[in-house]
């Protein structure tokens, strides 16, 4: 059996920091942006400082034709990526990992200095400071800066007050427990995209829900095309609503589908502005008359059951150009309906049998086929 998980426990804060800084981790561009709040990094902080568990890292091990997807961020400062083979993406934790590197490295990003936070030892708390003169608040960045930690630590431990040596074993024990604080890593080894992706929707399943379509849309928008205006059009349509509307995911796949005669993620990644606004016209027609298909076979409202037909459906009048199935056809293509829905044709491996339904599509048609 091939092995698909790997976990690793030997890995610390220090150690989650340098190899995100030296390009050994990066981002896939299907991460939603950075959008912690200071006050959420500070309570990330303090987590940490109480020794609290703050979840794992997930991991994703890619091949190196996946090197596109990475999404490089100079402002952070981050090398570019490391070119030995395989990437290291970062597949869940990207927030928590981000705001650990800007906090604790001083960066701004996106116009936010994250270098104001700090560590008060007295109190002994992570802070936004509420003005310059609370005494005490060190920036937090110089806890992993050893020239800034060392002076901090003497000019704590040589301070005049009774308590100044309570401060400076305070100071020294925040540093040691953020050096050592053990981080728990998950890595998918050299899985490929497809199934990458419904990884990473399900460890996600608790917060935003992102899909491959953000980044699909991101990729293909331009001023003249806009995937999700095309998208909220066709559902808004009032038989639509009336009879059933489409996933986000039926019309990437249809998309993929006229294009390039495969559904494949890593075909619906590369279409472009062009394509897609050259094709989306005759994909609409094709949708319209997919609808019209089942409405006639009584299916309509949740249409979700059937976002893995409905491309395939669609390929058929996309290729034919007609409105309405040819009464040659018609059996024919009720009859792989059905046979398909009972027998669960889609329950695994979901890109393969589309790829040989829409191989049988075009043999149907006559047309030749790879």
């Amino acid at each position: 059996m091939i092995q698909k998980l790997e976990i690793i426990n030997n890995w610390n804060l220090k150690k989650l920091l340098v190899e995100l800084e030296t390009g050994h981790i990066k981002i896939p561009k299907f991460q939603r942006d950075y959008i912690w709040e200071k006050s959420k990094v500070v309570k990330l902080l303090n987590s940490i400082y109480h020794q609290y568990p703050i979840g794992s890292f997930f991991f994703w091990i890619a091949p190196e034709k996946y090197g596109s997807f990475i999404r490089e961020n100079e402002e952070l400062g981050i090398k570019p990526a490391q070119h030995n083979g395989t990437f290291q993406f970062m597949l869940d934790g990207q927030q928590r990992m981000i705001s650990l590197y800007v906090s604790l490295r001083g960066k701004t990003l996106s116009n936010t200095d994250y270098s104001t936070l700090c560590f008060n030892p007295q109190k002994k708390e992570f802070r936004v400071p509420r003005s310059q003169r609370e005494k005490y608040n060190i920036p937090a960045w110089k806890l992993f800066d050893n020239k800034a930690y060392g002076e901090v630590y003497s000019e704590l431990v040589t301070g005049t007050t009774s308590q100044s040596q309570n401060i400076a074993e305070n100071w020294r024990e925040c540093q040691e427990i953020f050096s050592n604080y053990p981080i728990s890593i998950v890595k998918a080894l050299n899985e490929e995209l497809d199934d990458v992706v419904e990884i990473f929707e399900r460890i996600n399943e608790g917060g935003k829900h992102l899909t491959v379509f953000d980044l699909i849309h991101a990729t293909t928008w331009s001023e003249d095309f806009d995937l999700k205006e095309c998208i909220a059009e066709f559902n808004n349509r009032e038989r639509n609503r009336k009879f059933g509307t489409f996933s986000n995911k039926v019309f990437t796949l249809s998309l993929a589908m006229n294009t390039f005669d495969d559904a494949r993620t890593l075909y619906q990644l590369r279409l472009t502005p062009n394509q897609c606004r050259y094709i989306w016209p005759r994909t609409k027609t094709a949708l319209l008359a997919t609808l019209e298909f089942l409405k006639q076979m009584h299916l309509t409202g949740d249409l979700t059951a059937y976002h893995n037909f409905i491309p395939i459906i669609q390929y058929y009048f996309f290729r034919t150009g007609q409105k309405e199935i040819k009464a040659e056809h018609q059996k024919s293509i009720e009859k792989w309906f059905w046979d398909a829905k009972f027998s669960k044709r889609y329950a695994t491996s979901v890109y393969t049998r589309m790829k040989e339904d829409g191989n049988w599509i075009l043999e149907l048609l006559g047309e030749p086929h790879d």
